[in-house]
């Protein structure tokens, strides 16, 4: 059975090459949706303090553990672990800085591999994260799998020629020994202000902020005074590089699986449904709006939600009077097997983003390279 909530519209004027002006709305498709989520959090919300309460006990008693060096392992043959995590629910940018990192790496002369949870994968098949790595990152082995030492053990033996390890959402993965440990705040969360499970988003207390090497702002679309004294705070130092997101172009998929590549202003007084089944998909709808884009609705989708012909078939539906359905590179590795092009009645537009570190990139790489190539010196 199809679970969607209810479809978010946005009741905008729509400006169009062929409507002139009107106003081009979709309704809900599952009537009562909105209201039965809302009912099931305000019956749990009494439980959630408790709650909260009890898990905050739970990760000071894990965390004491992991700083007594309990069940922390190096990875054999030893290599340098870079470890990209943040310390909220939802997204903060993590995959498109880890392939920042790879391709600095890369760039550099170095032989990263990924290694990663692969949240949600079904057994023998990709991740979306994974997929989306492989696909990005030519050349670059990307390892899913909860248990990252024993997989990581277990592969490089065999591929003497990787000389680092970039570990995806790993800070509170301490399982893993790491000899740079950096955290993303995403700037227009509320972080820095938020609460613990299940009251609010964070997995673990700022305060733990002291463990990172460095802290890196992401989403920001300029340096921030009070995010940096909250930052600092917290951390005891100031954040070391300040980044935001840019789309350098369009791959547009019209009639077939293969793309074509656009300029961004293909979007303007463009009338879009979209799709986004990312933590945070507030700051794509930002960039389509800055880019001219009339978004006619949102199909709502969870973070690494596995699409299914039903939920496409919706998709194609809502489409109608749109002139594009858009959506992230983590949603199109999923939902490309399931599309039919010859009945498909818009074209699919994903954005190519493109991390752009405006400030501390040098301090940033300087480190990562000293970690990277200093590991043989320190341990020798």
């Amino acid at each position: 059975m199809l679970r969607v909530k209810l479809l978010e519209v946005y009741p905008r004027v729509c400006l169009g090459a062929h409507m002139g002006t009107s106003l081009e709305v979709h309704p809900g498709v599952y009537p009562g949706g909105e209201f039965m989520n809302q009912a099931l959090t305000d019956i749990l919300k009494p439980l959630k303090v408790p709650a909260s309460w009890l898990y905050g006990g739970v990760i000071a008693r894990r965390n004491r553990q992991f700083d007594r060096g309990a069940r922390v392992q190096k990875v054999q043959p030893s290599a340098p672990v870079i470890s990209v995590g943040n310390i909220t629910t939802g997204g903060v940018g993590k995959s498109p800085f880890v392939t920042w990192l790879a391709e600095l790496l890369l760039a550099s002369g170095h032989r990263p591999v990924i290694a990663m949870r692969g949240y949600m994968a079904k057994p023998g098949e990709l991740s979306d994260e994974q997929a989306e790595y492989m696909e990005r990152l030519s050349g670059v082995d990307v390892l899913a799998h909860p248990d990252r030492v024993k997989t990581l053990n277990a592969y490089l033996p065999d591929h003497e020629e990787i000389d680092c390890v970039l570990l995806d959402d790993g800070f509170q993965h301490r399982y893993v020994h790491r000899d740079l440990d950096l955290v993303l705040i995403d700037a227009t969360r509320n972080t820095l202000r938020d609460v613990l499970l299940p009251v609010g988003r964070l997995r673990e207390p700022l305060v733990n902020l002291h463990r990172a090497d460095a802290v890196l702002v992401t989403h920001a679309s300029g340096m921030d005074e009070l995010i940096e004294a909250k930052i600092e705070r917290f951390h005891g130092k100031p954040p070391l590089a300040w980044s935001d997101h840019k789309w350098s172009h369009l791959r547009l998929f019209e009639s077939s699986p293969e793309e074509r590549q656009v300029e961004l202003r293909w979007l303007k007084e463009k009338r879009v449904v979209t799709m986004l089944g990312v933590g945070n998909p507030k700051p794509v709808q930002k960039q389509l709006e800055a880019a001219g884009a009339c978004i006619m609705a949102n199909i709502p989708a969870g973070d690494h939600e596995r699409y299914d012909q039903a939920k496409l078939n919706v998709a194609r539906g809502l489409c109608d009077g749109a002139q594009a359905l858009v959506m992230t590179a983590k949603d199109w590795v999923k939902a490309r097997e399931l599309i039919d092009f010859s009945t498909w009645n818009v074209p699919i537009v994903v954005p190519h983003l493109v991390l752009d570190v405006y400030e501390g990139a040098r301090e940033l790489q300087e480190l990562v390279l000293q970690t990277v190539e200093g590991h043989g010196t320190l341990d020798g």
